[in-house]
């Protein structure tokens, strides 16, 4: 049972959070021209949850390189069909995009919505040649929740201690970098987790997993090139700030952008935004990031 506090934070959350998106991408074309996109492919078992969209540029030679996000939304709101319009703007910029749903929260628990990512990530090195991608060049996105679970997902790919408490498997996929935006890192610093939250991170996983959220702990030296951004406006930007000194600290290769200023503030995961230019200004730096750990063949 769920506790009736959390239930109705991640009501709220499902309420709020849907209305907003909706004002923001409303209008929207869901097909460009650039792009070719591949609905609801089934990667797992869970017959709403375990399904992804490809996103493909048109104009490509040769094998593309793929981006693989994984959604924010406090691990408890969200699917692929929020992010259908950002993906699709990605794409244009010349990267097959995998935009995928996975199980939230309080229907499962920590660690099931990393089990979906791996579960994806493993489909994508499994179908690559199907599509055409480039499993030689891959990256990981992930903005708030899902940035979360991008900065735990490159630990884990590379750590071998830290992978093995997950049980998980290397993916055969060479990954080159990876972006952050408005990340939740630093999970177990207070406040992080609130009542919406506690509904995947329950007290019982606090309390008997704790280590498998330490993720910060597992990070080295030759953690993934990473882009951090966040903006103005955002409530976790302390976070970000943080990491970015973290990873001056632990020798990474790594960009922080802060975007927005006091005239123009700009709120937590703005650049999902479509119509927004200082959003596609932050999609473009952190496509030009991409490219220059894109290796030739």
């Amino acid at each position: 049972m769920v506790d009736e506090k959390i239930r109705l934070a991640i009501e709220k959350i499902r309420t709020e959070w849907k209305k907003g998106d909706d004002q923001r991408d409303a209008g929207l074309p869901l097909e460009i021209p650039e792009v070719k996109r591949i609905n609801n492919i089934a990667y797992g078992p869970d017959p709403k949850w375990n399904l992804l969209d490809i996103y493909l540029p048109q104009k490509s030679e040769g094998k593309v390189p793929i981006i693989i996000n994984i959604h924010g939304g406090g691990w408890c709101y969200g699917t692929k069909e929020t992010y259908q319009f950002y993906g699709l703007g990605l794409a244009r910029r010349g990267f097959a995009f995998i935009n995928a749903n996975y199980r939230l929260a309080p229907e499962v628990v920590f660690p099931a919505e990393l089990d979906d990512v791996n579960r994806y990530i493993h489909w994508v090195a499994e179908h690559a040649a199907e599509y055409h991608l480039d499993t030689n060049n891959v990256f990981l996105v992930g903005d708030s929740a899902g940035g979360q679970m991008a900065e735990q997902y490159t630990a884990i790919l590379k750590s071998p201690s830290y992978r093995e408490k997950f049980g998980y498997k290397m993916p055969q996929l060479e990954f080159r970098a990876i972006a952050l935006n408005s990340a939740a890192v630093f999970l177990l610093d207070p406040g992080m987790i609130g009542d919406a939250v506690k509904g995947y991170f329950t007290d019982e996983i606090l309390a008997n997993k704790r280590e498998l959220l330490d993720t910060e702990k597992y990070i080295t030296a030759d953690y993934l090139p990473t882009y951090i951004s966040t903006a103005t406006e955002d409530f976790i930007r302390d976070s970000s700030i943080k990491f970015d000194g973290f990873l001056t600290a632990k020798g990474v290769k790594h960009i922080f952008r802060e975007y927005g200023d006091r005239e123009n503030p700009r709120p937590h995961v703005f650049l999902i935004n479509q119509k927004d230019q200082i959003a596609q200004q932050a999609n473009d730096d952190e496509i030009e990031f991409f490219k220059q750990f894109v290796v030739h063949s």
